[in-house]
């Protein structure tokens, strides 16, 4: 089996030593690769890079990226898309093809930080997947969206979940930083760490015998100063530290040194930092309105609203009972997912096309 994977997040280099941006669809891409090589499925990158021009990565994607899965679609048994914009030859290769989605956050999330040719040509390159053999949504929320908000069938999508690296895990060497709330990801609008940020001050404000500190592990975007201000103004900035970027083994010990991890996003396609943060056994306190997949959430405390996530981080730093069967709960569920079961239920749908 010859598989062609088109991918976006693909800096540069050969096959063998390639660079890979560190989004989730970057993670997927890279671990689908491993994983099927690993597998003995002979696998080649087909990615294209962005002009050093005005809308460079719009070009990428309108031109630059069909082109080159025109030039090579001809090497491969079948061509896997790792997200629809990298499937917009799909109407012209007759190759059996797969693509897969990751979330539908461009077309339904007002608050989305898309570039802004994606959120304005979504609404087409989206429905790429009609023109797919099968489909791969990572999650069952995923399908469901595609379903409603694109019409695509449900029988032609299998849900196939995202792994966690078994790197992630309970350290307990580490002795945990006393009350330390903790976040990993972006800055983002819809990642809402604002709100995360006034449940601390709204913690302050009721628990002052408790000493608390906020960490938040993030790349600065144009939120960053907006948050920094807000910190200020609710007199809690002494109590937040914002640790920038931090991967790998850091990543690890980062998550360890949290007391109660706080994922205060209103949309995910998936969430890695839930998973990632109960396979360390930390507990996890998500929003109770936010759109993120039940299959991620099903282990989380979800908090009504800000005050209540104020009061559920107190609880879980002073309920012996309750953090104990909350960091059980999630640890033994986040196991499940592995990028192994990942890589073998994608060939499990290669075959079946193929078939």
């Amino acid at each position: 089996m010859k598989v062609g994977l088109t991918t976006d997040d693909a800096l540069c280099g050969d096959a063998a030593a390639v660079q890979w941006k560190t989004t989730g669809v970057g993670r997927y891409t890279q671990e689908l690769y491993r994983g099927l090589t690993a597998e003995g499925v002979s696998v080649g990158l087909i990615y294209a890079t962005a002009p050093s021009v005005p809308l460079g990565e719009a070009m990428k994607h309108v031109l630059a990226m069909p082109r080159a899965v025109l030039r090579e679609a001809s090497r491969f048994d079948l061509i896997h898309a790792s997200s629809p914009i990298t499937a917009l030859a799909f109407a012209a290769i007759r190759k059996p093809k797969v693509v897969t989605y990751h979330d539908l956050v461009p077309l339904l999330c007002t608050n989305a930080s898309s570039a802004f040719h994606t959120r304005l040509f979504a609404p087409v390159f989206l429905r790429v997947g009609m023109l797919a053999d099968r489909i791969i949504a990572i999650s069952s929320q995923t399908k469901e969206e595609m379903v409603t908000h694109l019409g695509l069938p449900a029988d032609k999508i299998a849900v196939v979940s995202y792994g966690i690296s078994q790197m992630f895990r309970p350290m307990r060497e580490l002795s945990r930083g006393q009350n330390v709330v903790g976040y990993v990801g972006t800055l983002d609008r819809r990642k809402a760490v604002d709100c995360l940020i006034r449940a601390i001050s709204l913690f302050k404000d009721r628990y002052p015998g408790t000493p608390i500190k906020l960490v938040i592990c993030g790349g600065k975007s144009q939120q960053y100063g907006a948050l920094v201000k807000l910190a200020s103004d609710l007199t809690v900035a002494q109590d937040l530290e914002f640790r920038g970027v931090v991967v790998g083994e850091e990543l690890v010990k980062a998550y360890n040194s949290f007391d109660v991890f706080v994922h205060p996003s209103e949309w995910e396609g998936f969430g890695f930092p839930i998973l990632e943060a109960q396979r360390c056994g930390v507990p996890v306190i998500i929003r109770d309105d936010a759109h993120i997949p039940p299959e991620v959430s099903k282990c989380c405390l979800k908090a009504g609203s800000e005050k209540d996530m104020a009061d559920k981080v107190y609880e879980l730093l002073t309920n012996a009972i309750l953090r104990q069967s909350t960091i059980e709960e999630g640890l033994e569920y986040s196991q499940q997912f592995t990028w192994e079961r990942t890589v073998r239920q994608t060939v499990e749908v290669y075959e079946q096309i193929l078939s």
